[in-house]
């Protein structure tokens, strides 16, 4: 509704009333002359044809009766003198004259209690659903009851004086005119607590014809992408080198962050220690686990099963290959024979597995190739018992020397060779004739499913009992809770050991350091990597120097983005970490010139989040977007943001503490009834790491008991989700419920677009400048919506727009200064 003809006039008269009234000294009827009236039928223009006036009604009267056009009763006021003080709950600032505050609140108060239970009688004796309370300053609208809902639970709009009407005049005449109220009903809108009709939602990039553009590597990119892919990934069985000068213990992460206190660690669960599994302290030579497998072949003990746990990415199948394969103990060297099973290209079928399992099995234990070797080595050392058995039954009465002996032993020796098991148990005796004992090792099994890993398990249980050997398998910890529940690891649960995941800085330093070193060595670059002129690879080795340096600074945005956001998963880290690496937003040129550089947050979070593309898509990238809508029906942009801050309030922030999920439940659908929204977020923060499970679970489902903030979490919520880079990136991507501000951030984007082919880099950062602060202005607007809608008890600067708008006017200014020295440089 716009602003009517008599506005000044309203205006004026209003703001005369004000001034008049410094003393609050007026009786009930001197009130309603005075001011009610005035208020009702000069200002809101209800016309008194349809207001009736000190209408009887048992036990008592109703000062004020609006009516609807058939007679009906629409609102009741009841009215006390202007010397009855309403006691409210203090207000959060000064300017407000407006707010929401649950009635159970309001009726602390004797005063209001007394009187919102009088109206409450009018009402319930002539089924009138709305009433108001005022004494001509203060005025409550409240609904005076709702099916399913308890009277104390509903929200009452509560107008806190006069100044209101001035200060506020659009928002009361919308609300309370005559006009609002009987052709608009407003009063069910403001004053029910159903859930609010279905709202439209926009996509931006729906309308963004080039949102798909590919931005081409960096110049770099062609000759880094062999090391990145080989030094920035998965350690090969075959460079032990490598692995000795970069793999990262629990000792190193001590010893470089044993003065951080804000990082939150990948520890052991509460689930997990319920269950008796140990935190593996390495120290270098395995720890407990170490301790363990080496004890057992030192005693003789047969047939035990160890399981590694570890979240994803966590390095479990690095820790296994640095122990038992690239540098073991030198006693389990001189006593083990030892066969890595790597399941991770293996196809999820039983039968597959199986094969694969004691295939290799034997491939590794045959150490001595006494399989391919002579017929009467082989029989002598592996099948002599089973040899003399056919002696005396197959091959009986047959000369040695005839043709029919020798293919009826060409025939058994076949049989026996492919039968895994009998071959197994005969290398495995072999080896303890040699004074070895043997080790299995399943590996990477957390790449299947539930069920399948169980039968990974079942076949580690059956080779350590059938071979009489030590079985280790590693497992993920959301895979064990999984298994748990069907009861296959019941007896095994004090035989489990944890890793926690490496800081991942700290691998990135010893990567680099090594990788430096390659490059810097023209036999050994050129051996791996192939020709390549000098000042190619100055060049890769000062770009590597100036990341080397980034990392060692904890401060550095590129430092705190990775560790944050690939909490436990070092797999992620470097896969976002190559990402960067070759990205063509990585102006590698102008860091080489430079010869340093001191990263800017912009400068991290576009290679890493948009590495390849021009937009942003959420669908594309790991970096997941905080403010996205994820329920078509009844969403909130703050919905991640508020459990962040719940579950960070009143934390430990080295070890945050884990809340039961049924609570914050509860509290999101009694308070803003965003269930099916709530789940959606908790699953995306659960998949992303930013929040764990208790039991390591990465998904929502009913088995996710409880939940805690990890470091990730802790990062978004303090600096990521106010950060101008990460606002600009994903407002294109996010669906929001203004048509007209969908429409802007497209024009905004095709303009840039545009700006970015012309290559116009000044005009193109006030674009992009003007498009956050459209998106972050639509944000504020939508928060202050909610505040009112859900009486949400805080002040204006706890809001998560506000943060986000102090933050950006301070990087508006600084992102326009370093533009503008730009072009001037640029010219």
């Amino acid at each position: 509704m716009k602003f009517d003809d008599n506005y000044d006039d309203n205006y004026d008269a209003m703001n005369a009333l004000i001034q008049s009234l410094e003393e609050r000294t007026k009786n009930e009827a001197e009130t309603r002359h005075k001011i009610i009236d005035f208020v009702l039928h000069d200002f809101l223009s209800w016309p008194k044809n349809r207001v009736i006036v000190e209408e009887y009604i048992n036990p008592g009267f109703a000062d004020y009766i609006l009516k609807k056009s058939n007679g009906d009763d629409l609102l009741f006021i009841e009215a006390k003198k202007e010397g009855i003080y309403f006691e409210l709950p203090i207000p959060h600032c000064d300017s407000e004259t407006s707010c929401y505050i649950p009635i159970k609140k309001l009726v602390t108060d004797p005063i209001i209690k007394s009187v919102m239970q009088q109206v409450r009688t009018y009402c319930f004796d002539t089924g009138c659903e709305y009433a108001c309370i005022t004494n001509g300053h203060e005025w409550v609208f409240f609904k005076t009851f709702e099916k399913g809902k308890r009277w104390e639970q509903l929200n009452a709009f509560v107008v806190r004086g006069l100044e209101f009407f001035i200060h506020e005049y659009t928002k009361s005449i919308n609300n309370f005119s005559f006009i609002a109220i009987t052709e608009n009903s407003s009063l069910p809108n403001i004053l029910s607590t159903a859930n609010p009709k279905d709202r439209p939602i926009f996509y931006p990039k729906e309308k963004i014809l080039t949102y798909s553009h590919p931005i081409k590597a960096n110049r770099l990119a062609t000759t880094l992408r062999p090391i990145a892919n080989h030094y920035f990934g998965v350690i090969s069985d075959d460079d032990t080198d490598f692995m000795n000068k970069c793999y990262v213990s629990q000792r190193d992460y001590r010893n470089t962050f044993n003065d951080i206190h804000s990082l939150i660690q990948d520890s052991l669960t509460p689930y997990f220690e319920e269950y008796g599994v140990q935190q593996l302290d390495d120290t270098g030579k395995g720890g407990q686990l170490g301790g363990r497998i080496t004890k057992n072949i030192k005693k003789g003990r047969a047939g035990e099963v160890l399981v590694l746990f570890g979240g994803k990415g966590s390095g479990k199948s690095t820790f296994i290959k640095r122990l038992l394969h690239h540098t073991p103990p030198k006693w389990l060297c001189d006593h083990s024979i030892i066969s890595i099973i790597d399941l991770l290209k293996v196809p999820e079928n039983e039968q597959v597995i199986r094969n694969n399992i004691w295939k290799t099995l034997i491939d590794n234990l045959d150490k001595d190739n006494i399989l391919n070797n002579e017929r009467d080595i082989l029989i002598d050392l592996l099948f002599k018992e089973r040899f003399l058995i056919a002696e005396k039954q197959l091959l009986s009465g047959l000369s040695k020397s005839s043709e029919a002996y020798n293919l009826n032993l060409n025939q058994l020796v076949r049989e026996w060779k492919q039968d895994y098991l009998y071959c197994a148990k005969q290398l495995v005796f072999y080896w303890s004739l040699k004074g070895k004992g043997t080790i299995v090792v399943v590996d990477n099994t957390d790449q299947y499913s539930s069920e399948m890993q169980d039968f990974c398990f079942t076949s580690a249980q059956e080779i350590s009992k059938e071979l009489g050997c030590i079985s280790l398998i590693s497992m993920r910890e959301e895979r064990f809770y999984d298994s748990k529940i069907h009861g296959v690891l019941d007896a095994f649960q004090n035989s489990g050991f944890h890793i926690s995941s490496p800081n991942p800085a700290e691998v990135f330093k010893k990567r680099l350091d090594y990788t430096v070193s390659l490059l810097g060595d023209k036999e050994r670059r050129e051996l791996i990597l192939g020709h390549m002129t000098e000042e190619l690879a100055n060049d890769c080795q000062t770009y590597l120097n100036i990341l080397n340096s980034a990392f060692s600074n904890l401060n550095s945005p590129l430092t705190k983005f990775l560790s944050a956001c690939a909490h436990g998963d070092t797999r992620l880290s470097l896969d976002l970490f190559r990402s960067f690496l070759l990205s063509g937003y990585t102006n590698v040129d102008e860091m080489i010139s430079v010869g340093k550089w001191e990263f800017q947050i912009h400068q991290v979070l576009k290679p890493v989040m948009i590495p390849t593309r021009y937009f942003y898509d959420e669908k594309l990238s790991d970096i997941p977007n905080i403010y996205q809508l994820r329920s078509n029906r009844h969403s909130s942009h703050f919905t991640a943001l508020r459990i962040l801050r719940y579950l960070s309030k009143g934390s430990d922030k080295t070890s945050p503490s884990f809340h039961a999920v049924l609570e914050l439940k509860t509290y999101f659908a009694e308070t803003f009834n965003m269930v099916e929204d709530f789940e959606k977020n908790i699953d995306t923060l659960l998949k992303h790491g930013i929040l764990e499970s208790n039991n390591r679970l990465d998904l929502y489902t009913v088995d996710v008991d409880s939940v805690k903030i990890t470091n990730y979490g802790l990062y978004i919520l303090q600096e990521l989700s106010h950060c101008y880079t990460y606002l600009d990136m994903i407002c294109t991507d996010v669906g929001v419920y203004d048509q007209g501000v969908s429409n802007y951030l497209t024009e905004s984007s095709r303009k840039e677009y545009s700006q970015f082919n012309r290559n116009e880099r000044f005009e193109r950062v006030k674009t992009r400048l003007d498009r956050a602060e459209n998106f972050i202005n639509y944000l504020k607007e939508e928060e202050l919506r909610e505040k009112n809608i859900y009486s949400l008890d805080m002040p204006d600067s706890e809001m998560f727009s506000s943060r986000v708008s102090e933050d950006f006017s301070i990087e508006k200014s600084r992102v326009i200064r370093s533009a503008k020295r730009q072009k001037i440089k640029n010219n």
